[in-house]
């Protein structure tokens, strides 16, 4: 079994790439598409959005989209906000307490700042609407992509700088979580 908090959902997560690296493209693609549904049932459960209401994007749209999200999340006043908020977090003789406040903080400013804040909205320009809901079916709608390499490579740099700004050190975190 795995731990029943990050780190177990993480390890999870690595064994699962691993093992689908070495699986033949129809498995990946069944394996690919039940992730996406339970996502889905979750958000849409959680969130009361009918499934029917989900309309699929092509790849090509879905990395459109998470280059515009990597292009605001490293805009100099998401920066500036991350870092001023993380700045003002009281030390904590727990590191792990002191990097989850961070990451709260971080999380706070990308669903508000991010998606939710400026005009337009990224969450409206995208196509998905006006609100927090908007936010979530864009979540619901975008997990199905979220292992393309490119779209990756777009979030991956993006939280880099985020993390950097934070006062996050990742390799810390990878090593906190039993990575290397």
């Amino acid at each position: 079994g795995y731990k029943p908090d990050e780190n177990g959902i993480t390890l999870y997560n690595q064994q699962v790439a691993v093992f689908l690296q070495d699986c033949a493209p129809d498995i990946q693609e069944e394996f690919r598409i039940k992730g996406r549904d339970t996502w889905r049932e979750v958000l849409g459960t959680a969130f009361s959005i009918d499934l029917g209401s989900i309309e699929e994007v092509s790849i090509v749209d879905a990395r459109n989209i998470m280059h515009k999200v990597s292009q605001r999340m490293q805009e100099q006043d998401i920066l500036d906000k991350i870092a001023k908020k993380c700045a003002g977090i009281t030390p904590n003789d727990n590191p792990q307490i002191e990097m989850a406040q961070k990451h709260h903080m971080v999380q706070e400013v990308l669903v508000h700042d991010v998606y939710l804040g400026g005009e337009p909205k990224l969450v409206s320009e995208c196509g998905f609407g006006e609100d927090e809901i908007a936010y979530v079916r864009m979540q619901m709608i975008m997990a199905e992509h979220s292992q393309d390499p490119l779209i990756s490579q777009y979030v991956g740099m993006a939280m880099m700088h985020i993390l950097k700004v934070a006062g996050l050190d990742v390799d810390a975190m990878r090593k906190a979580r039993g990575g290397t």
